[in-house]
């Protein structure tokens, strides 16, 4: 493909303070490059893209400093795009200057793909949605009449043609993905719940909190939350766990440390209100953690299939799930635990990089 289609991937930040798209966008970009497309990443750095550049592996990173907060906007990333001259910009996520550089590139006769990661959820648009309105107006709408949007799933496809239905012959849907892992990382002695992300408002991480406290069956097993997030926020968090017997709080956990929390966890819980497709769940299941999750986390397969536990949003039914999740005996929590682990395999970078590049070459190929 070398010579033939030049694609650039942008994404906001290059680093862990981009969340789970830290992991999806830099597994896309090294199984694409796998697969021998030729690829860079644009974005931003802030100060942990020194520590964080490994995640890239081989793939050319061209870092740009953070200007404006997080927003995004800097001359030398226009100047960057003009200078690679990309067949592709794939850019991810929205409501930031990414959807500027889009909007440019699309005038100039680029193939945008637009990821939203999520963004388009009805729960994201109400939010602050006068200043959406006028970001829309300026740049997501022209921007998106001639974008490809790439949905996570097909919940995500919908929120995306109710927000805007000319997208319906420009959308497709492509999941997120994991990296193989070896079967020998799982083995091992399970027990406890973790929570692993962003702490956020969205991700309802104060009433799990709460609503582990309100079921005295739970005080004697553990519940582990692992993120970090805005400091107020995850003060918040660090407070309300070291007042509740059963929760600890430990920060943001990477690496090596991460990879311990979900070997040793028995299960994952994630009462999301908001999601795209969540990488802590992909990454849950392949470690053999049996997750516990909302509908608004888009994995109905897993529910279908009977991998996942789900538990409402309104935490309703969360006494009831938690109590008979711990106790599941030791025989059933282990064939959950195999079964999660051989769904995992459905989720590998390597198939998903290639269904991107046939998107690619698709929509290179309807040219004009």
């Amino acid at each position: 493909m070398r010579g033939l289609m030049k694609i650039v991937h942008y994404a906001t930040s290059l680093s862990r303070s981009a969340g789970g798209l830290y992991y999806s966008v830099s597994g896309l970009a090294q199984g694409l490059a796998d697969l021998g497309a030729d690829i860079t990443v644009i974005g931003g750095a802030d100060r942990h893209f020194a520590e964080d550049r490994a995640v890239w592996g081989d793939v050319p990173v061209r870092p740009f400093p953070f200007r404006f907060g997080r927003y995004g906007l800097d001359p030398g990333i226009l100047r960057e795009l003009a200078r690679l001259k990309p067949d592709i910009l794939h850019i991810h996520g929205i409501w930031s200057a990414a959807s500027a550089y889009g909007r440019l590139a699309v005038a100039r006769g680029i193939d945008v793909i637009v990821s939203s990661h999520g963004m388009l959820d009805p729960w994201i648009l109400a939010r602050r949605p006068r200043l959406k309105a006028l970001h829309a107006w300026l740049f997501e709408r022209p921007m998106l009449t001639k974008a490809h949007l790439h949905a996570l799933n097909q919940a995500e496809r919908e929120a995306a043609l109710a927000y805007m239905p000319d997208l319906a012959r420009r959308t497709f849907v492509v999941p997120n993905g994991i990296s193989a892992a070896d079967d020998a990382d799982t083995a091992g002695v399970r027990s406890g719940m973790l929570y692993l992300g962003r702490l956020h408002e969205k991700k309802q991480v104060l009433e799990l909190i709460r609503a582990w406290a309100a079921v005295p069956g739970l005080r004697k097993e553990r519940l582990t939350i692992a993120g970090w997030g805005e400091k107020a926020y995850e003060t918040e968090v660090a407070v309300l766990a070291a007042s509740t017997p059963g929760v600890f709080f430990v920060g943001a956990l990477y690496g090596e440390a991460k990879a311990a929390a979900l070997r040793s966890a028995a299960f994952l819980v994630l009462p999301s209100l908001s999601e795209g497709l969540p990488m802590a769940v992909l990454e849950a299941l392949q470690f053999g953690a049996i997750p516990l999750i909302t509908a608004q986390c888009n994995l109905p397969e897993l529910f279908a299939h009977d991998i996942a536990l789900p538990i409402s949003s309104d935490f309703r039914d969360f006494p009831d799930i938690a109590t008979a999740a711990f106790a599941m005996s030791p025989t059933e929590k282990a064939e959950r635990a195999t079964s999660a682990r051989a769904y995992a395999k459905r989720y590998l970078w390597t198939d998903v990089a290639r269904q991107m590049l046939d998107h690619y070459r698709r929509i290179r190929e309807a040219r004009p």
